[in-house]
């Protein structure tokens, strides 16, 4: 007999394996979407009978659950992209039309569906809608029944590939599983989304069965990035691997983990822009294969580092940023030798505090002041007034606050957003 472990969304299997683990799809999930669930694979009334062995259940019942929402962040950085789904798809077309000698779909003057019709036909009905009740096999008319409300245009289904399980169905939802899941499980996962009504379908690896029949050790099944999708966040300082890392794990939590950073606790070993490039000359030398993204910020020294460190060719497992250009920073109060003015200060004076709120009663409207001028890029350089009390508000503010709206996380959010696009260039280098 065996036991099995699928990937599903919702009663949707796009993923399936017998008596060994398959594809490891750890990575789609976090700690906190580890539970316990019944499950039709387990005889309970053998527990009821042997109350001793009860604890195998803690195992038994495992299963890692997500919803889909929270699980495209993590497809998005790793290269997963609707975009990708695209071209799987096409490539599978593509065979398709190389053996199909027989010009089957020629004599139906069809050809196969483009994959925009494809996506229309996945998310023709929200898949909580499906019917998975077992339809038997000596039922009349079995193959009509289930396939429900998709037998009305059964001829649609005809111009997708076939599989060797397009026959192997019982219900609504096996029936989308055999004749339209056909790409890998990340790519059917960017499809079903485009269906709004799914967002909040939950994604499941159930585990715990094929655990309890001893088919495969629990230490497999673990939630998380794996190393090789982890990038390593190298900074000017500890203050802005600190923020970057709260803001992380408190802004954007569903990508926290692919994210770890140099002594973001403890003392930070090159304070400033000229270590941080020594610091990548030094791991170039090593050739060192960690996925590394080197942050500096977006004025004057960090553009002038930044531009340095270009020069040196990076290898694809490194990368160098400078925090985004925001329109915020387009018309900045400054001071100068010439007194106030309204300045660009991006590429100028944008360090990391200026993307934090700047709105504290207790001191004037925000300010950068002019400091030093780099010829090398033919710029002056300025340092944000009072930014250290701009960085302990943040550091005051409650978890909650930051998340509800009353701090103004506009501008941390955009460097969030282009500190994770940056990083999934780098990581989805393999």
């Amino acid at each position: 007999m065996g036991t099995s472990i699928e990937l599903c969304i919702g009663n949707v299997s796009l993923s399936y394996s017998k008596n060994f683990m398959g594809t490891d799809y750890g990575f789609l999930f976090q700690e906190a979407d580890l539970f316990r669930r019944n499950t039709d694979s387990i005889d309970y009334g053998y527990y009821e009978e042997h109350p001793e062995e009860e604890g195998e259940l803690d195992e038994a019942e495992e299963l890692f659950a997500r919803t889909l929402s929270s699980i495209l962040p993590r497809l998005d950085i790793l290269g997963f992209t609707l975009e990708a789904a695209r071209a799987e798809y096409q490539a599978v077309i593509a065979e398709a039309v190389e053996i199909d000698s027989y010009g089957k779909l020629e004599e139906q003057k069809g050809e196969y569906l483009t994959f925009e019709d494809f996506c229309r036909l996945a998310c023709r009905h929200p898949i909580s809608d499906l019917k998975s009740g077992y339809v038997e096999w000596e039922a009349p008319e079995r193959d009509t029944l289930s396939q429900g409300r998709f037998a009305a245009e059964i001829d649609i289904f005809e111009r997708i590939p076939t599989t060797e399980n397009s026959s192997s169905y019982w219900s609504e939802t096996s029936f989308l599983s055999a004749r339209v899941c056909i790409l890998s499980a990340e790519s059917m996962l960017q499809i079903f989304a485009l269906n709004a009504a799914n967002a909040e379908v939950e994604v499941t690896w159930v585990f715990g069965p094929i655990v309890h029949a001893g088919w495969v050790q629990r230490e497999a099944f673990q939630p998380c990035a794996r190393q090789k999708q982890k990038i390593l966040i190298a900074t000017e300082g500890a203050s802005d691997a600190r923020i970057i890392r709260r803001s992380l794990d408190i802004l954007r939590p569903e990508v926290a983990d692919f994210f770890h950073f140099v002594d973001v606790d403890e003392r930070h070993h090159f304070w400033g822009t000229g270590n941080l490039v020594k610091f990548a000359e030094g791991l170039l030398r090593i050739e060192v294969l960690n996925k590394v993204l080197f942050v500096f910020d977006n004025d004057a020294e960090g553009v002038d580092a930044f531009r340095k460190l270009e020069k040196l060719k990076l290898p694809a497992n490194m990368r160098a940023m400078l925090l985004p250009n925001l329109e915020e920073f387009g018309e900045f109060a400054t001071r100068g030798p010439e007194g106030v003015s309204v300045s660009d200060i991006n590429g100028r004076a944008a360090a990391i505090e200026c993307y934090l709120d700047l709105g504290l009663d207790q001191y004037p409207a925000p300010q950068v002041t002019w400091s030093n001028f780099k010829k090398d890029i033919d710029a002056w350089h300025g340092v944000l007034d009072f930014k250290e009390s701009y960085s302990k508000h943040f550091y005051d503010q409650p978890d909650d606050l930051l998340r509800s709206g009353s701090y103004d996380v506009s501008k941390i959010l955009k460097l969030l957003d282009a500190l994770i696009q940056q990083a999934g260039l780098v990581i989805q280098m393999v």
